[in-house]
């Protein structure tokens, strides 16, 4: 990943001197004020940090940027800002006291507080989009509000059926308020009828359920976009839908089987 050159003006502007960086940065300096990378790594190793090898890969700035944020979280601000040192605490200590704070809770709020990371991480421009598990997430929900056995990654065109033999083909969205497009993800090989039905739910930012439709095969194409490069239908899953013909509002449902996990 290259740093931008706006990135690191952000970063000289707002972070490179703080209490933090002003701690750090004697120590990994050499004296012609280059990287030190070797003192770095044995910074890091003192707070249980070892990431020598996962990081061979990356240049000295990335694996500055990388380190420093790792360090951030795992040096107690004591160490820093003036106070007494204490014991760091090992970055295994680190990563075993997640399943702790998480095996307790709700599928929500599991969701939920990816929805938040994501986000965050985006902000930091960690990450450039809010990739999420809402498809897995609207499978399971449809499952198990009808009833349907979803099929193996190797089914063609639909991920589910019912008891009747109907294939569905299950959609979902999650809105944001940096992206609150509805449009779903590509159909594949529309005009085959590959499905019987399009099962779609639109979720809010914390993965709530918003809306949900089951709509007929027929009126679908009329209603997409083909798209050649990517060879696939685009649709949008728009307030006008719940008007079609044949269209089903399964909202309640889908938020019942939500409310149930």
């Amino acid at each position: 990943m290259e740093i931008s050159k706006e990135r690191r003006e952000r970063w000289e502007q707002n972070t490179k001197n703080d209490a933090f960086n002003r701690w750090l940065a004697p120590q990994v300096t050499a004296p012609d004020g280059t990287l030190d990378l070797e003192a770095l790594h044995a910074v890091a190793k003192r707070y249980g940090i070892d990431r020598r090898e996962q990081y061979a890969h990356l240049n000295p700035g990335q694996v500055r940027m990388n380190l420093g944020n790792l360090l951030r979280r795992a040096v107690p601000k004591a160490d820093y800002e003036g106070g007494a040192p204490t014991t760091p605490v090992p970055q295994q200590a680190v990563e075993a006291y997640m399943p702790e704070v998480v095996k307790d809770a709700s599928v929500r709020d599991l969701l939920r507080l990816h929805g938040q990371i994501m986000d965050e991480l985006r902000l930091r421009e960690i990450v450039r989009t809010s990739n999420s598990p809402a498809g897995d997430y609207a499978e399971l929900l449809f499952s198990m509000a009808f009833g349907w056995n979803l099929e193996g990654s190797s089914a063609a065109g639909h991920d589910a059926t019912d008891g009747d033999g109907l294939r569905y083909q299950i959609k979902s969205r999650r809105l944001t308020k940096e992206n609150g497009s509805r449009q779903l993800s590509f159909l594949r090989k529309l005009p085959e009828k590959k499905f019987n039905y399009l099962a779609a739910v639109l979720f809010d930012a914390s993965y709530g359920v918003q809306r949900a439709i089951i709509l007929p095969h027929e009126g679908l194409e009329a209603r997409c976009r083909y798209s050649s490069h990517a060879n696939g239908w685009l649709f949008r899953l728009e307030d006008s839908c719940w008007q079609m013909a044949g269209a089903r509002d399964v909202t309640e449902e889908i938020r019942t089987a939500a409310a149930a996990m």
